[in-house]
């Protein structure tokens, strides 16, 4: 399977791919730019919303055109017509070098997030939930960059990406409790394929993986750790992906342009841009909502 440039831009950290089924569009941001993206497919229209400071994750909630952003420093409720901003909760805040990044709702509605440093990146980032009255807990500490997170379509396991850790864990899931408890190493990436970045899953309960400097997404079975196939991206770093579209048969994929030399990026003048591929798949849901009190 093979990727084709969709929307041309010039993302340093493209992230977060969110498909919005209730109004069709395609939602994505570049962090360090502090941009939110906004794309329909169908129609090819595009805008953007500049926010006050880098974004990293975007998670749906139970309203029309409302989601959940996580900036520096906080968590914020967004309007995409009204783009009205309101902060719900502040994240780390005496500690301005930590930042958030990816995250994702759980099917019973509580939102896991995970923290880095924005420059050491040697054990001191955290895999934190959020629960539905806005407390936070931090359930993993001594993570690297805390990147994908997916869970089965039962609900009781857990996928979780630490990129510097070049590994995908399981995790047997409590929904009740929203507690996790280590289970293996489900997929332990070879370097030469580079590190796992964002994820999502589909039906067959195979995990599709962005994989940051290795030109593609790649598809995992979590039960066996084998590769099963990859699809292909004309650029180094790839950085997330969700299924979406009408039938829910596209694979919509984010890239970067940070980390490449001067000479890659002339040699991969797409780097940044958003990507897509028509995939013969059954999707799951790709994106929960977040549910407050």
């Amino acid at each position: 399977m093979k990727a084709k440039l969709l929307y041309p831009c010039m993302d340093e950290i493209g992230e977060a791919v969110t498909w919005l089924d209730d109004i069709g569009v395609l939602l994505w941001v570049d962090i360090n730019s502090c941009i939110l993206h906004e794309f329909n497919p169908l129609t090819n229209c595009y805008s953007n919303h500049i926010l006050p400071t880098k974004v990293s994750t975007i998670v749906p909630t139970q309203k029309k055109n409302e989601i959940i952003l996580a900036l520096s420093g906080r968590l914020v409720l967004y309007h995409l017509i009204k783009k009205e901003l309101i902060t719900i909760t502040e994240i780390e805040p005496n500690h301005p070098n930590l930042r958030p990044n990816d995250g994702k709702a759980s099917p019973e509605g509580r939102l896991w997030l995970g923290i880095m440093h924005q420059t050491d990146h040697q054990n001191t980032g955290s895999l934190c939930c959020i629960e539905k009255d806005l407390t936070i807990r931090k359930v993993l500490d001594q993570q690297c960059i805390p990147n994908g997170i997916a869970w089965n379509k039962a609900g009781t396991r857990m996928y979780y990406a630490d990129s510097g850790k070049g590994c995908i864990k399981e995790y047997a899931y409590d929904p009740e409790k929203g507690e996790i408890t280590f289970l293996k190493i489900a997929i332990q990436v070879p370097s030469k394929f580079g590190v796992p970045d964002g994820m999502t899953i589909d039906d067959n309960g195979f995990l599709w993986v962005a994989h940051w400097g290795g030109f593609g997404v790649y598809i995992w079975n979590p039960l066996t750790g084998k590769l099963e196939n990859k699809v292909k991206v004309p650029v180094p770093n790839v950085a997330s992906c969700t299924f979406g579209g009408k039938e829910k048969n596209q694979l919509f994929i984010t890239t970067a342009r940070a980390g490449l030399t001067d000479e890659e990026k002339v040699a991969y003048p797409s780097s940044g841009s958003l990507f897509v591929a028509n995939v013969n798949t059954s999707a799951g849901i790709n994106h929960y909502p977040f549910i407050t009190h």
